[in-house]
């Protein structure tokens, strides 16, 4: 049985890193969670590319950070920050479609 991401995290956030990237951070309630959605391998570039509605070559990077328990990723904005066009001056409100990832159960479950 699969699960929302929504419902595995303790936060998700986005926001500008400089003007032309936006950050995201996946921040997990927990280490056994963290590492399960770890191990189900959902953060690729192309999976996030797809969800995001964006070609896979602006998914500049994707890692996992087990300290903190976060999975981060950058995507390059279509355009700079603040320019005409612009429909979220400060990337804050971009993680919206995490909501709906749906994160298999792990083998045996």
């Amino acid at each position: 049985m699969s699960q929302k991401l929504i419902d595995l995290v303790e936060f998700l956030f986005s926001k500008n890193a400089g003007p032309y990237l936006i950050t995201f951070d996946v921040v997990f309630k927990d280490d056994a969670t963290f590492e399960m959605v770890r191990q189900a391998n959902m953060f690729t570039k192309a999976r996030i590319a797809k969800l995001f509605h964006v070609p896979d070559e602006r998914v500049l990077s994707v890692y996992d950070y087990p300290a903190g328990r976060v999975i981060k990723f950058n995507i390059v904005r279509e355009i700079s920050s603040g320019d005409f066009g612009d429909r979220s001056v400060f990337g804050s409100q971009l993680w919206a479609p995490l909501i709906t990832l749906e994160i298999p159960a792990p083998p045996g479950s």
